[in-house]
């Protein structure tokens, strides 16, 4: 039985390790998506390695490969994070603190050996990292408008998400010490099942997976049904007059007030608008009144956070991060900026 249990965990590790050099090679020769695209092969590298290291049934214990696998397969948790940021977000931002936890975990798989306190500490930063991603990935959904991608989502992430808090967990608590044979083969098969699945979809979809410039002209043969149209007519309708300036406006409520399923708003949004993000097509609307707002002399003395109020924002913060991701300035920098312009053309 435990013969029967190694040739099928080296079976499957091998279907898996093939099936992740593939994808690697599909997002490599994709050179339009770089540099995003080189997250999702830095990823499968590093399952490989990991795939490699973590049965006994490859004969690598003690020897100076395993080693070196050990280091790549140390960092997958933050290949993971940055890999999924990068697929189902169309602006994921880093932060340079962010670095921080990052290091630590690739620090503290290599010094886990020699100290294992940092090992303690690098298994709760993993299975932190892992929860951080599944709530993100499954709050920030709703405003995802790439449909396909919404959905894969909410399955492929949270199934990611949960598994490398289960292997976390096992490999904090030591409970992969001595292990049952036949746990290592099904531990393959998730690998394996968990890489086509990604691999089929990714592939289906590589022409639309990250963002490319917006076009509002419809391709031939993509023009929409005259429900869509319709629905299109009704949400650029609402627009023009000041929906975009209810305070938590989500999709739902802007369905209801255009009298549409949510689904119809959606792909009238995404495929007539030419949106991904719901986020993105409300805060255009937002900042480009704010910016009027702010270049105003007659409202030179009016406060920023009134104008944040004003324009539909609940706080100054997210109107802060909306309004330089648009114009590449803050609020107070661009209101500065366009005071400097009219005393220039007052001289």
């Amino acid at each position: 039985m435990e013969d029967i249990a190694t040739r099928l965990d080296l079976f499957l590790r091998g279907g898996a390790a093939t099936a992740l050099v593939f994808c690697a090679l599909v997002f490599l020769g994709e050179r339009r998506l770089w540099p995003r695209g080189l997250s999702v092969p830095a990823l499968c590298l590093g399952l490989g390695a990991y795939l490699l290291v973590s049965t006994p049934n490859t004969g690598l214990q003690g020897s100076g490969a395993e080693v070196s696998l050990v280091l790549f397969a140390g960092a997958v948790p933050v290949l993971a994070v940055w890999a999924a940021a990068e697929i189902f977000f169309d602006r994921p931002v880093f932060r340079p603190w962010h670095g921080l936890p990052a290091v630590a975990i690739v620090l503290g798989a290599w010094v886990a050996p020699l100290l294992p306190f940092a090992g303690l500490i690098r298994g709760i930063l993993v299975v932190v990292l892992y929860a951080a991603l599944l709530f993100i990935a499954l709050s920030t959904a709703t405003d995802d408008l790439v449909e396909t991608r919404r959905r894969f989502r909410r399955s492929f992430v949270a199934l990611m998400a949960l598994t490398g808090i289960g292997i976390s967990i096992v490999e904090l608590l030591k409970l992969d010490a001595n292990l049952p044979s036949v746990v290592y083969p099904l531990h393959a098969l998730v690998f394996l099942l968990l890489t086509l699945l990604f691999l089929s979809w990714a592939t289906q979809l590589a022409p639309d997976l990250w963002p490319q410039r917006r076009q509002h002209i419809e391709l031939p043969g993509t023009q929409p049904s005259a429900a869509d149209a319709s629905v299109m007519k009704r949400i650029e309708a609402a627009m023009s007059e000041g929906v975009w300036r209810q305070e938590g406006l989500t999709i739902g409520k802007l369905a209801t007030a255009v009298n549409a399923p949510e689904h119809r708003v959606r792909r009238a949004i995404n495929k007539g608008l030419g949106y991904r993000n719901f986020a993105s097509f409300i805060n255009e609307r937002r900042i480009e009144a704010a910016r009027n707002m702010l270049s105003d002399p007659v409202r030179a003395d009016m406060p920023v956070l009134s104008i944040a109020y004003d324009v539909g924002f609940a706080s100054i913060g997210p109107f802060n991060r909306a309004f330089r991701e648009i114009t590449g300035q803050s609020p107070t920098e661009f209101r500065q900026s366009q005071a400097e312009h009219h005393a220039r053309g007052r001289w």
